[in-house]
């Protein structure tokens, strides 16, 4: 009987008396979590063992890996990476072993997850209060009063706490992924943008060429120039008649023809370079000359250009300017918020007017384009200031456009220091107001 080991014999009767009470039901299931013992004492070992045999934490069983040293713990933590708490002695082959192991883990590991329980059976000669104060470890238990409650306990604090920080960390990491993900499909998306606008606008600009001199220059091509002399030359004043006026049936013709091309391709090469426009935003790349500007001029360019086009939908055009104003701004960039903004309102007004008016308010100059058109429903405000945002698809399709000319435009009016705002009545018209900086 002296030869017998009671430890087994006690281990036995432990574990049989609780596996007969638990069901099958209750069994754990999953991956178990990595506990790493470590503990110098063969006892300190089995004595745990005996204590967390049966012990789950969300239905999760626990694997139990033992050490004997701090330099075994080490090499263990380079094996067991994802363990999730240590059971960690203080004195093993040094008195401050453990402690070292501590800060291997937080310092030359880095490893910030692992929940650190300290044990020692010398608690005198490691104060609790100072050993917090010094080591970053989690809770410190003292082998005396290691009963298995106290132990259960702290274990599943521990566990609940790798757990949390885990799925923490795990949580910023897909954010990041998704971040880098976000970030890599909108540049591709912008140099995408930016490659096909340069292609398409290549071609379109040597398409603008040949329609530019049908319409202009046609009168001066070789071919007609020989027709009007074998006309002139004709004897037969009435065929004479007939070839010239059906010389000039070809021309004006050609010359209708023409226009109509060079206008959309005019119209295709602004879509072009909007998207350029957007793509160059989204990648920071715009660049602005920003410079004290007269306002007059550019803004009679604007209202010259778009006059015609009123005039053909039977509108007024006005920007009484009475005063002389300078802004801070970039000359292209204002004259392109002009045009936006007033060809807007001429798309959306079939009849009435279109006014521009500027005043002084503060320190900075303000725009307003009033217009009689068909206005903008209020759940719509929000959003036409939105890249590719359209305020109906029946006027999209009756008026085209892309959705960035008002994305667009805000961007170059906030660019250049002011703001832009909006305000409508459906059926009645809008009014949009933008400032800029006085000079």
């Amino acid at each position: 009987m002296d030869t017998l080991d009671p430890t087994p014999e006690k281990k036995r009767m432990t574990f049989r008396s609780k596996s007969a009470a638990r069901s099958e039901a209750a069994k754990p299931s999953g991956t178990p979590w990595k506990i790493l013992v470590v503990d110098d004492d063969p006892q300190i070992h089995i004595l745990t063992e005996e204590i967390l045999k049966e012990f789950t934490f969300e239905s999760r069983s626990l694997l139990l890996i033992s050490g004997y040293s701090g330099h075994e713990a080490q090499e263990l933590l380079g094996k067991h990476p994802d363990a999730a708490v240590i059971l960690l002695d203080v004195v093993m082959e040094t008195s401050h072993a453990g402690l070292d192991v501590v800060k291997f883990i937080r310092d030359k590991v880095g490893n910030q997850n692992l929940r650190i329980l300290l044990r020692t059976g010398q608690a005198g000669q490691f104060p609790e209060e100072k050993i917090f104060e010094e080591y970053d470890i989690n809770n410190f238990l003292e082998k005396t009063d290691l009963t298995s409650r106290r132990l259960k306990t702290a274990l599943k604090v521990g566990l609940r706490a790798y757990r949390d920080i885990s799925e923490l960390d795990l949580a910023r990491q897909r954010e990041s992924e998704l971040r880098l993900a976000a970030d890599a499909a909108s540049k591709a998306k912008t140099n995408f943008l930016h490659m096909m606008s340069h292609e398409l606008r290549t071609p379109l600009q040597g398409t603008k060429g040949p329609f530019e001199e049908f319409k202009g220059q046609f009168h001066l091509f070789s071919g007609v120039k020989r027709l009007r002399s074998m006309i002139h030359s004709l004897n037969d004043d009435q065929m004479r008649t007939q070839f010239a006026s059906a010389l000039q049936e070809t021309y004006d013709e050609v010359v209708d023809i023409a226009s109509q091309g060079l206008k959309s391709v005019e119209h295709l090469l602004g879509l072009i370079e909007d998207v350029l426009d957007f793509a160059r935003i989204e990648a920071g790349k715009l660049t602005l000359s920003i410079a004290p500007l007269a306002i007059q001029e550019p803004i009679q360019d604007v209202i010259t250009t778009l006059r015609p086009l009123a005039e053909k939908k039977g509108l007024q055009l006005d920007a009484p300017l009475n005063e002389t104003i300078t802004v801070i701004a970039d000359g292209k960039r204002f004259k392109q918020i002009l045009f936006n903004l007033l060809g807007n309102a001429i798309k959306f007004t079939n009849s009435g007017s279109v006014t521009l008016t500027v005043s002084h308010h503060g320190k900075q100059a303000l725009f307003l384009i009033e217009d009689t058109g068909c206005g903008i429903p209020p759940e719509k405000l929000s959003v036409i200031f939105e890249a590719f945002e359209q305020v109906d698809n029946s006027s999209t399709r009756h008026a085209g456009g892309t959705g960035l000319g008002l994305p667009i435009t805000r961007e170059l009016v906030s660019r250049q220091g002011g703001e832009i705002h909006v305000e409508s009545t459906p059926g009645q018209g809008s009014r949009f107001s933008f400032s800029l900086p006085l000079a």
